[in-house]
């Protein structure tokens, strides 16, 4: 047998397509949630297994598709196949957080606005 054929024996096809769209909407997600430093810590522990991880959600589809749309599923297991698109994800998570925790800057000179301790009198 041809190594070739092993090697992509049980893949689902990949598709060429980018996934930013997707990608955005998992991470404006997840940083609303407050959920970005699991989230990250989780990407980053499980990165070597991401190919592993895109063949558990195929198997686990009948299941999840209860609670996300199987296009969505699909999507994300396509996405999942490849390790760039994860790290993607994770380099998007953090700049969605970032932009949710930077502090408010004020109108002149784009300076941080400065908050003082309150008095309560």
């Amino acid at each position: 047998m041809d190594k070739d054929f092993w090697a992509n024996a049980f893949a689902m096809p990949r598709s060429e397509r980018r996934h930013d769209e997707l990608i955005s909407k998992i991470a404006r997600g997840i940083a609303r949630r407050r959920l970005a430093f699991p989230a990250i810590l989780a990407l980053e522990s499980v990165k070597p297994l991401n190919y592993l991880a895109s063949q558990a959600l195929i198997v686990l589809t009948p299941a999840l598709g209860m609670f996300i749309e199987y296009a969505t599923l699909d999507d994300i297991c396509d996405m999942l196949q490849e390790r760039k698109n994860v790290e993607r994800l994770i380099a998007a998570i953090d700049m969605e957080n970032k932009k949710l925790t930077a502090p408010p800057t004020s109108t002149e000179n784009n300076q941080p606005v400065e908050s003082g301790p309150t008095q309560n009198k």
